[in-house]
């Protein structure tokens, strides 16, 4: 795909990964709908650089675990800048929880928003397209959840299904849409942790360094300039997860 004056809708993308996959594709002239939630200052934040590397942005501010919201985040997005041939599904929660300490909040919370918000909003962007114009869809992932462990239970069940989702999408979707997703390792320390955390965890990994936003917006660009690769799921872990 061609990707200057295309239009993306990057869900979480004002912060973390998210941010600079928004950055990433303005940088490549994409116009960019960036929904989020609670991050308003980043948000601001994050337009301003988008428009300062030449492109177009809205923020389109949406709670993804309310599904009459999510309904409305892709026709917001299509409503301002025409047809969204892009769909980057980041935005998701990471939330501790074992078997036994798991609480249906925390299950239903993980599922709405990692799970039902992007079938949905990939849903409304199939139907907005239409069945002829090409277009992207890119579910962001874990490794993780390839070889899940048993402290993050609900957000794990979530990837996998993520995984899944993708794999079943680009069927569906074929042969106009190309659906892929990118299974991140080390890529930013979890909340709470820093950077003494991520250097301990440099040494597990076979390339003995963590990874950073822009290799993420890297294997983005990658899979939405190819016209030859769908149902993919590409992991980006610096070899973590053989």
């Amino acid at each position: 795909m061609e990707l200057r004056n295309k239009v993306a809708l990057v869900t979480g993308g004002a912060v973390r990964v998210g941010k600079a996959l928004s950055l990433a594709l303005a940088a490549q002239g994409v116009r960019i709908a960036m929904h989020y939630n609670g991050s308003s200052d980043a948000a601001e934040t994050t337009i301003a650089a988008i428009r300062e590397l030449g492109s177009d942005a809205i923020a389109i501010r949406a709670d993804l675990s309310q599904t009459d919201q999510v309904n409305t985040v892709m026709q917001q997005a299509s409503d301002a800048f025409g047809p969204v041939d892009i769909l980057v599904n980041n935005a998701a929660i990471f939330e501790p929880g074992s078997l036994a300490s798991t609480t249906e909040a925390n299950w239903d919370r993980h599922f709405a928003i990692n799970l039902k918000a992007p079938f949905f909003l990939s849903q409304a962007f199939a139907a907005q397209i239409g069945p002829d114009r090409p277009g992207h869809i890119i579910n962001i992932s874990d490794w993780q959840a390839t070889r899940p462990g048993a402290g993050y239970m609900a957000y794990t069940l979530t990837k996998a299904a993520i995984n899944s989702m993708t794999l079943s999408l680009a069927l569906a979707l074929a042969p106009h849409i190309q659906v892929n997703a990118i299974l991140l390792g080390a890529i930013l320390p979890p909340p709470g942790q820093g950077q003494a955390y991520f250097d301990k965890l440099a040494q597990v990994i076979p390339l003995r360094h963590t990874g950073k936003p822009a290799d993420i917006a890297d294997a983005m660009l990658y899979l939405l300039r190819s016209d030859f690769v769908s149902g993919d799921l590409l992991t980006v872990t610096g070899g973590q997860h053989l």
